[in-house]
């Protein structure tokens, strides 16, 4: 009996105990998911804290939210394996759900997760179907939001492709439904969302400048956009520093060097204060960039050599890495040193296959800086300079060496004959005294 007594206190306080938890996790839910929206272009490490904080509650549909934004996270990270196995855990959690329109406006979150965290793989086709079916689920309850929130990532999508009149069509089309509808945000939301739109039309109108350079307004409209975001971002400081980078580059364009030096060293500063080691990483490249457009090799070889130890310290940006090996190949080979161009170009080469390999397989119009086409053809240009250099180096030195061994040759039947002679010449004196 007493033992029956302590098993019914003990199922009690269990019960209770679970079901605060579960009560403060309820309250908190909304409040946690904010975070995790908010912190995501402030912090990811920070944003990460809130979702796995989420995740400690026993309610499914906590879990299934909470491991989706972990998986989208952990990707950012670079994490992919962790990534995939967190997002396994979300669609578990969400198919122990009941079918409620609670359910769909979650289903919505997931795709939108998936979708982000496939683009940040890069795998973008993926990306493009998990917003297009999470598009179908929000317009099922008529879930407005969501559904700007899906197209403004479905311009991102376009963006990477090359389809930039789309993305910035996207773009606008959410500002303006946004500034429609601002009592549908809070002002903390609607500040994060013209941050991140601003960010997308002038990273859009830049690169849409990249296809069309005689078109000088699309430039201009990329910086218009870039302070925007900017006046948008003192609490967003991964985009505050994106767009002073970008208007570094517009400012390189242009030819204003110093001016987008000082930017780029600004852009520097920043990212060593934030730990943002990929914007690090670029920003040398680009201080590189511009230290070989007015010729001094020297200091373009010493940033673009610390772009490349970021890469190889933190296995990020390899494309910088792939342009930074380009342009050093250029420069050794302006310097007349052929085996440093040649190490440089091989790498550049053995990397551009990993990369239209990448292309190829996604179907994807990437845009490089400056044509790629031609860095290609000046690239294999120094390999076969190398290659010819080093087989004249080559024949030069048999040349020598067969000079040399026949020289010795000459010299030593010289010498020889100069003996034979005078041996000769003795037993002709000693038959002329006989």
């Amino acid at each position: 009996m007493k033992s029956t007594i302590y098993f019914l206190f003990f199922f009690v306080i269990t019960v209770s105990f679970s079901q605060q938890k579960n009560t403060i996790i309820e309250d908190d839910y909304e409040t946690l998911k904010g975070k995790i929206r908010l912190y995501w272009n402030i912090s990811v490490d920070r944003s990460l804290v809130y979702a796995e904080q989420m995740a400690k509650s026993s309610n499914y549909e906590h879990l299934a939210f909470a491991n989706a934004a972990i998986s989208c996270l952990l990707q950012v990270k670079g994490e992919t394996e962790k990534s995939k196995k967190k997002y396994k855990e979300a669609l578990f959690y969400l198919d122990k759900i009941p079918d409620s329109k609670n359910k769909k406006r979650l289903t919505a979150d997931i795709y939108n997760y998936a979708g982000l965290t496939e683009w940040t793989r890069e795998n973008f086709s993926l990306a493009l179907e998990n917003f297009r079916e999470g598009i179908k689920v929000s317009s099922q309850i008529g879930d407005t939001k969501q559904i700007m929130k899906f197209k403004a990532n479905i311009g991102l999508i376009n963006e990477s492709v090359g389809n930039y009149q789309i993305a910035i069509n996207n773009a606008k089309e959410c500002l303006d439904f946004i500034d429609k509808n601002e009592n549908l945000y809070t002002k903390t939301d609607i500040i994060n969302k013209k941050s991140n739109l601003n960010m997308a039309l002038g990273g859009a109108y830049e690169d849409y400048f990249r296809e069309n350079r005689n078109n000088w307004e699309l430039l201009d409209s990329a910086a218009y956009f870039y302070k925007k975001t900017v006046q948008y971002s003192d609490s967003y400081p991964e985009n505050k520093i994106t767009a002073k980078l970008s208007l570094g580059n517009i400012l390189n364009f242009k030819g204003n060097y110093k001016n987008a030096e000082k930017m780029y060293y600004e852009v520097a500063d920043l990212s060593k204060q934030n730990n943002m080691y990929g914007m690090l990483c670029v920003v040398y490249y680009n201080l590189g960039d511009i230290n070989l457009t007015i010729k001094k090799y020297d200091k373009a070889l010493i940033f673009y050599k610390k772009s490349d130890s970021i890469t190889i310290l933190k296995q990020i940006e390899p494309y910088t890495y792939l342009k930074s090996n380009c342009y050093q190949a250029k420069i050794y080979n302006i310097l007349k040193m052929p085996e440093l161009a040649h190490k440089h170009s091989k790498i550049y080469l053995d990397r551009l296959d990993e990369f239209e390999s990448k292309r190829a397989e996604e179907r994807l119009k990437i845009n490089y800086k400056q044509g790629e086409d031609n860095l290609t053809a000046e690239m294999l240009s120094i390999e076969k300079k190398y290659k010819q250099d080093l087989l004249w180096a080559r024949v030069i030195n048999i040349f020598c060496m067969l000079l040399f061994i026949g020289i010795v040759c000459f010299l030593i039947k010289n010498i020889r004959d100069k003996k034979k002679t005078r041996k000769q010449m003795s037993m002709l004196i000693n038959d002329f005294d006989r």
